[in-house]
């Protein structure tokens, strides 16, 4: 079943929402939480919205925090 548009960012951001730690998060890790609420997930989709969004800022190599 294919995503509808701005689910893959809706769960980047619930994942850096309920994020206790500002520490960078790993691409892994955003996918692994996108993938608990809808299921599959392109790792490409979640690396895609988060190099095209403003949003988020990458602080190394797959990895990225949550602008403020």
């Amino acid at each position: 079943m294919a995503l509808r548009p701005g689910q893959v960012r809706d769960a980047i951001l619930d994942f850096f929402d309920r994020r206790k730690s500002a520490a960078p998060a790993t691409i892994a890790e955003i996918r692994a939480h996108a993938e608990r609420i809808l299921g599959n997930v392109p790792p490409s989709s979640v690396r895609s919205h988060l190099q095209l969004s403003k949003d988020f800022e990458r602080v190394g190599r797959g990895a990225y925090i949550r602008k403020r």
